[in-house]
């Protein structure tokens, strides 16, 4: 198996903060270099003075030295777990800075918070670095147990680009789990008469994957972020992998959405596309 690239997003570098305990746990399971990324941020320069500005700066500055001399508690948090590891500090955008880190990165782990989100309606740096980075992501929540990761998985199926992404990231995942389980929300296709496409058979996908899935029928009634929560918890699921913004942006913050409703209300694990 190739070894793994993952970008660990780090909001702080002490103790040991959810996205790197999931991280470590991935490492466990599977070959992987472990790049930790922490962003000093940039000062705002609008609306403020020089003075304030020449003080943000300096600060900002002072940041992003500490921060690089960091990199002795990432390796020692790592090193009892032999995991292998980079330390990258950025002073930026952090999304910029995630973005950026990502184009040599197959996986990247962020952490939501959940008490004090950055953005309560769903619109804050995780759902930005999905939408921009262009590579899968595991949002994990800073209140997840983490007593175990890609264990036991649930996959929410309904056949959109965004779920084959999301799949095609968890296969490294997916052949060393124990369980995993496919909520089947796909339904007979329905090509308007004269439009005929080839069908894609997700269990002959997986199964020449050498994974062994089951799958169950998933019905659309109610909420659908409500259900693949109830699914995954009555499994005791470890991780949930899903296609995300399957969605217009304005559609999603007008009418709100599965994704969003996921990412504000799950207490588990989740690996995302767009």
């Amino acid at each position: 198996m190739s070894t793994l690239d993952v970008l660990v997003h780090l909001r702080r570098y002490e103790g040991e903060p959810a996205a790197a305990r999931a991280a470590r746990m991935l490492a466990a399971r599977l070959p992987a270099v472990l790049h930790g990324l922490y962003v000093a941020p940039i000062p705002p320069a609008a609306f403020t003075s020089p003075e304030t500005v020449a003080v943000l700066v300096h600060e900002s500055d002072r940041r992003y030295r500490e921060a690089r001399n960091a990199q002795a508690w990432w390796q020692a948090l790592m090193q009892p777990h032999a995991a292998v590891t980079e330390w990258h500090v950025a002073l930026a955008d952090p999304l910029d800075a995630i973005a950026h880190a990502a184009r040599w990165c197959d996986l990247i782990v962020i952490e939501r918070p959940m008490q004090n989100p950055d953005a309560p309606v769903g619109w804050g740096l995780v759902s930005r670095a999905v939408f921009d980075a262009g590579t899968p992501v595991l949002v994990v929540p800073d209140t997840a147990a983490l007593s175990s990761l890609g264990e036991r998985v649930v996959v929410a199926w309904n056949g959109s680009r965004e779920a084959v992404r999301a799949i095609h990231g968890a296969l490294p995942l997916l052949a060393k789990a124990g369980q995993v389980i496919v909520l089947d929300g796909c339904g007979e296709p329905d090509n308007g008469g004269m439009l005929q496409l080839p069908r894609f058979e997700l269990s002959t996908h997986l199964a020449r994957h050498g994974i062994s899935a089951e799958f169950r029928k998933f019905g659309s009634g109610g909420s659908k972020a409500g259900a693949i929560l109830e699914a995954a918890r009555s499994v005791q699921a470890d991780l949930v992998v899903m296609g995300a913004w399957g969605h217009s942006r304005l559609t999603e913050m007008v009418m709100g959405g599965t994704t969003r409703q996921l990412f504000q209300q799950a207490d588990l694990p989740l690996l995302v596309a767009h």
